[in-house]
């Protein structure tokens, strides 16, 4: 029996939703003749033909009155309504107005024929084109498709092999040109007949052409759109689907699955055209199309836009915060960009369960350091609470004020590490310390005392000493304080007067960053050395005597030490 609906007919009121089956009215038109394996259409849609057990049929599409009937294993249409029918010893039969036009049997086994623009005829390592009017090889193409794929205007063809498929440009001016100018044709045909556009590792099932745009149905059951090598996701099937074809009128795509049920997708034939016409470069077309899309696309259209080059003006369309920073950044327009995230942390902060988009700050932080934007590096960085970037960043400016920032935001996230480098770089020795002692790195926080504060010393001794009593009483009792056990640190109390005279220093004439050259022969000095060879009070009254900016007194000769970042206490003895 062979079923008919008509999907026109469709009550746009009782339209189901997306992907949803389609409640159609099933009519009977009949039966067969003989029992159809495969039934193709009509170009038109008027007539329709089956065929089986080695014959075929062909029947009208409204009433089943049988049009004509012949011998064939295979049945395919051409574009302009002729038919071409192969039987079991390979000969192909041409047929125009359902009249024999001429037959021929090609030089090598056929295994199959397909219709289209061209006579298709696919052998066992190749695929031969053939016109449709005579018997001419258009051209030979090495490739064996399972599936062929004209578009309505025959200019773009899909040739769908089992692991990909290729899309070719027919050149039908070229072909033209080559018959009427007697051009010789050797065994692989009209050279310039088609041109390789691109290949797909993808596998087709079943597809379709909407202007320049292919639409098919992937082995993977995905429905997918592709406009000049940018491919989207238009669905993702529950079932296996096969393409029936395009309505323009309703902009829909309508699929079927084994059970015959019908399911539709919509597919804007705006959007479609306006692709097309910015593939041709046609923007005036482009922008009448434009015109007519749905708001709801303009995202899409955006990224169409930014597949193809045009990113400012995929810029100037998409409605996508996460798109229009990417476009923006990509633009060198930061400032844009700036405003797109400060926009997305005010709905993210609106929003209790959104995430601050503190990703998209790092990002645009390490492109305004690559333009030198450092007013907008620094603003970005501090946004993402990008503690190491904001550490290079102030170190390499020199800029006491925000590397205390830095400091600071680094101590409160847990960040010791970066924490005591700043506090020590800035000559805040006690608060690098203090940021140990809160990491309970007591070991490391004695030592550091007993180099750069000694007056801090005992405290932190204590400390060490309450902790490690936990593990080991004993050894805990090993440890000695300074302010029991003086005679066990020598030059305890010139340690204490030199941490005093260059903290005085730090409080009166910090060093600044410029004077770096002046400053570095600092720390090639044995402090207590110097101290022991004149009075502290002399000491004191070297090292206050230089002004910021100014030479300080030349130190005396020692080893080159490793460079502290400040001179700001004595190192150990």
């Amino acid at each position: 029996e062979i079923l008919t609906t008509n999907l026109k007919l469709l009550d746009e009121d009782t339209v189901p939703g997306d992907g949803e089956r389609l409640p159609l009215a099933i009519r009977e038109m009949g039966s067969a003749e003989i029992f159809p394996q495969c039934i193709s259409h009509h170009p038109n849609g008027r007539l329709f033909a089956v065929c089986g057990d080695s014959e075929f049929v062909i029947y009208t599409a409204q009433a089943l009155r049988n049009k004509s009937f012949g011998s064939a294993v295979e049945f395919v249409w051409g574009f302009s309504g002729a038919y071409a029918t192969r039987d079991g010893a390979g000969k192909i039969t041409v047929f125009q107005d359902f009249k024999e036009s001429f037959s021929f049997k090609p030089p090598f086994a056929v295994d199959a024929i397909f219709g289209g623009r061209l006579l298709a005829v696919c052998g066992s390592d190749f695929i031969c084109f053939y016109d449709w009017t005579e018997y001419r090889l258009i051209q030979r193409i090495d490739v064996v498709p399972k599936l062929v794929i004209w578009s309505e205007d025959g200019n773009n063809v899909v040739l769908a092999t089992p692991d990909s498929f290729y899309i070719l440009k027919h050149d039908k001016d070229a072909v033209t040109a080559a018959v009427v100018g007697n051009a010789a044709i050797d065994e692989d045909g009209i050279d310039a007949a088609f041109e390789l556009v691109s290949e797909v590792t993808d596998k087709v099932q079943s597809g379709t052409w909407v202007g320049d745009c292919l639409v098919y149905v992937s082995q993977a059951q995905r429905l997918i759109s592709l406009v000049a090598g940018s491919q989207e996701t238009i669905a993702h099937l529950d079932r296996p689907q096969y393409m029936l074809g395009y309505m323009p009128d309703q902009s829909k795509l309508y699929l079927i699955d084994r059970e015959h049920n019908i399911t539709s997708w919509p597919l804007h034939l705006a959007l479609v055209e306006y692709q097309s016409a910015i593939m041709r470069k046609d923007f005036t077309a482009s922008e009448r199309h434009f015109a007519n899309v749905p708001e709801s696309l303009h995202n899409r259209v955006a990224r169409f836009l930014e597949s193809q080059s045009y990113t400012a003006e995929a810029l100037a369309i998409s409605k996508d915060d996460d798109h229009r920073f990417e476009l923006a950044t990509q633009l060198g327009r930061l400032q844009m960009a700036a405003d797109i995230i400060t926009n997305m942390s005010e709905q993210a902060a609106a929003t209790a369960a959104a995430v601050p988009p503190r990703a998209k700050w790092k990002s645009l932080g390490d492109v305004a350091l690559e333009q030198g934007d450092i007013q907008l590096a620094r603003r970005c960085f501090a946004e993402a609470n990008d503690i190491g970037s904001l550490f290079l960043l102030q170190t390499s400016c020199g800029d006491a004020v925000e590397l205390a920032k830095t400091a600071i935001m680094a101590r409160d996230s847990g960040i010791s590490n970066v924490a005591c480098v700043c506090f020590l770089l800035l000559g805040d020795t006690k608060s690098a310390l203090q940021v140990l002692i809160q990491a309970k790195r007591l070991p490391e926080a004695a030592f550091f005392a007993r180099s750069y504060c000694p007056s801090e010393l005992a405290e932190v001794v204590n400390l060490w000493k309450a902790d490690l009593a936990q593990v080991n009483q004993a050894v805990a009792e090993a440890l000695a304080d300074p302010a029991k056990y003086p005679d066990l640190f020598p030059g305890w109390e010139l340690a204490l007067a030199a941490e005093k005279t260059f903290r005085t220093r730090i409080e009166q004439s910090p060093p600044v960053a410029a004077a770096y050259l002046a400053e570095k022969k600092w720390l090639s000095m044995d402090v207590l050395d110097e101290v022991r060879k004149i009075t502290p009070e002399e000491f004191n009254a070297m090292i206050l005597r230089g002004a910021p900016g100014e030479a300080p007194p030349e130190a005396p000769e020692a080893p080159e030490a490793p460079a502290a970042a400040t001179a700001a206490a004595a190192p150990p003895e």
